[in-house]
């Protein structure tokens, strides 16, 4: 299926008519037109090279928030992006033959924060509590368009908002604040005219006129109030379908500096490009998750992928995915079903700096539209690990031990690069090195690294490995990978990389978490993350051990992560410290809270 369309879109539209609709758009027509002026905006807020996503599509806000508070604590992932909190159109009003659908989601009724995945309070809740456990919360938000609607008939929404085809009293809108009513309807056909795919309604939902003034500040009221719940981000659903001056205004209108990520999908020929945008946020880069299918489970070897960049055609800066709820269901991706190769290919995005990656976690699925488990009334169901559609591959070392591994080595370059048919390896700097094996057969070999020398553990397999003289010999069976990373075993040699905290930390109340955070990755690069969070069971005095190889000198402080997700930093400056050659560095210090 071509790339720029969206399967999701599918109110009231059948086989033949889509069928006909895609031909359509892959057939350039006219002389693609020339881009618009670059855009006078400052870039949004970007992520560190130590930072990855999760994208949880379809889990439930109280499935994330257990996650949160369990195995994802423990992980390396600094964010998850939930689905669309949006109210949505009901899951019996979706195509027929297509009830309850993935894609509802992506037809907003109304902005309100309800929807079959949860209430407003239960959103909240689980920002609060994955922010308890250093991970912050990106949202994908549908800003483009509303839902299809009967245009002689009222329907209800989720939370009974009421609706037809240009209206929305709950949301703000009516006829005036869309594209091409009445008699000027037009639908998008023709992908190399960038006037109609920028204002006519895609596939039947209704296109928002966004030059308004009061329809930009709607919507950058709707991104205000998930700002106020603590949502850190947003990936910005078919911003290619919205003119980048209007999505750079509306992003101007939004308090703060929200981290943003485009759903812009680039094709040969067609005017609108993904460098337009790169001037608001990162763009996703659809050609890397191509790529990698080609790469791992394709024609083209995978040593090559060691180089994957800029010089590959790809934007910058760029948000970067294996596959997403669309191209999953696609053939263009791979997705979990391809198993083995689709972990690799995770493995590979995390240890590689180039772009903010998205790795991604659903459900199992036998068809392009079906829905995730419902409940009774409809509501997604909660997510069951171990049983059920709903894969948890984020679970597997391949995803949260990579992701440590991202965080641990970030900032670092690709050093010591190594590659034969479909094996690769490389270092990150002196910090990290791993090895991916595409293979279908296992290879043995001695890779050289920048490692200090000593025992480090694998992130995959748990097994030790050693760095003697700046190399090691491993043995990496066929469809696995191994990775390792100076902080994670005793690697370093015999000296230690261990802080022990002990600090007494009165004025708290119940619900808030205190962290240590500093100046180097293993403290979050001031941002509160997991490994450094400390317990609070020997209240007021907080403990916890945090890995940082011997020698390293560097800044901290403690933070309180309210119940509320607000930080309370210590008021004094920046304290100092210096790992020591042997034994564990002792911090023992006292923070009473005003």
């Amino acid at each position: 299926m071509p790339h720029h369309l969206r399967r999701r879109a599918l109110p009231a539209i059948g086989g033949a008519a889509l069928a006909a609709l895609i031909a359509a758009a892959a057939i350039p027509t006219t002389p693609p037109e020339p881009a618009p002026e670059p855009l006078d905006a400052a870039p949004a807020a970007a992520l560190t090279g130590g930072d990855s996503i999760l994208n949880m599509f379809e889990w439930n806000w109280n499935s994330i928030a257990a996650e949160c508070e369990g195995p994802l604590a423990d992980s390396g992932y600094t964010y998850v992006q939930t689905s669309p909190p949006n109210e949505h159109i009901r899951g019996d009003d979706a195509t027929p033959g297509e009830a309850h659908a993935w894609y509802i989601h992506y037809q907003p009724v109304s902005y309100k924060i309800e929807s079959r995945l949860g209430t407003r309070a239960e959103y909240q809740h689980m920002v609060a509590t994955c922010q308890a456990n250093g991970i912050g919360v990106i949202a994908d938000v549908v800003i483009n368009h509303m839902a299809a609607g009967s245009a002689t008939e009222d329907r209800t929404g989720w939370a009974g908002s009421t609706y037809r085809q240009f209206n929305y009293p709950d949301a703000g809108y009516d006829p005036s604040d869309f594209h091409n009513t009445g008699g000027d309807y037009c639908e998008i056909d023709d992908y190399q005219d960038r006037d109609e795919v920028q204002t006519c309604h895609l596939v039947g939902l209704n296109d928002l006129d966004t030059s308004q003034t009061d329809v930009r500040e709607t919507i950058a009221a709707y991104l205000d109030d998930l700002q106020s719940l603590g949502v850190a981000g947003f990936r910005i659903d078919a911003a290619k379908h919205i003119a980048a001056t209007d999505l750079a205004a509306i992003m101007n209108l939004v308090d703060g500096d929200p981290y943003i990520v485009q759903e812009v999908i680039g094709a040969p020929g067609e005017p609108i490009t993904e460098s337009e945008y790169t001037g608001i946020g990162d763009v996703q880069e659809f050609s890397y998750a191509y790529d990698l299918k080609n790469h791992i489970n394709g024609g083209s070897d995978a040593r090559h992928l060691t180089t994957m960049g800029t010089g590959w055609g790809y934007t910058a800066p760029a948000g970067v995915f294996v596959a997403n709820h669309d191209t999953e269901r696609g053939s263009q991706t791979m997705n979990y079903q391809y198993g083995q190769d689709y972990l690799l290919a995770e493995a590979f995005m995390l240890a590689h700096p180039f772009g903010t990656p998205a790795s991604y976690t659903g459900y199992e699925f036998t068809n392009g539209h079906a829905a995730p488990p419902l409940n009774p009334d409809g509501s997604v169901a909660d997510a069951v690990c171990g049983s059920g559609a709903f894969t948890c591959l984020h679970r597997s070392p391949y995803m949260s031990g990579m992701a440590g591994f991202r965080t641990a080595t970030a900032g670092e370059p690709v050093v010591n690069t190594w590659g034969s048919g479909d094996a690769l390896a490389f270092g990150r700097g002196d910090t990290g090195h791993a090895v991916v094996n595409a293979g279908t057969s296992s290879i043995t070999q001695t890779f050289t690294t920048s490692l200090p020398n000593g025992s480090y553990t694998d992130v995959i397999s748990g097994g030790t490995v050693t760095v003697s003289g700046g190399a090691f010999t491993a043995t990496v069976a066929a469809k696995t990978a191994l990775a390792i990373y100076v902080g994670n075993g005793s690697g370093g040699g015999t000296t230690s990389d261990c802080v022990d905290v002990n600090a007494t930390v009165s004025g708290t109340n119940v619900g808030d978490e205190v962290y240590i955070v500093g100046s180097i990755p293993q403290l979050g690069n001031w941002t509160a993350i997991s490994s450094a969070h400390l317990s609070g069971a020997t209240y007021p005095v907080w403990k916890g051990t945090v890995s940082v190889p011997a020698g390293t000198t560097f800044e901290y402080k403690y933070v309180i992560v309210r119940s509320s997700g607000t930080y309370t930093w210590e008021s004094i400056g920046n304290r100092t410290a210096t790992v020591p050659a042997s034994g564990c560095l002792s911090l023992d210090q006292t923070w009473n809270v005003a």
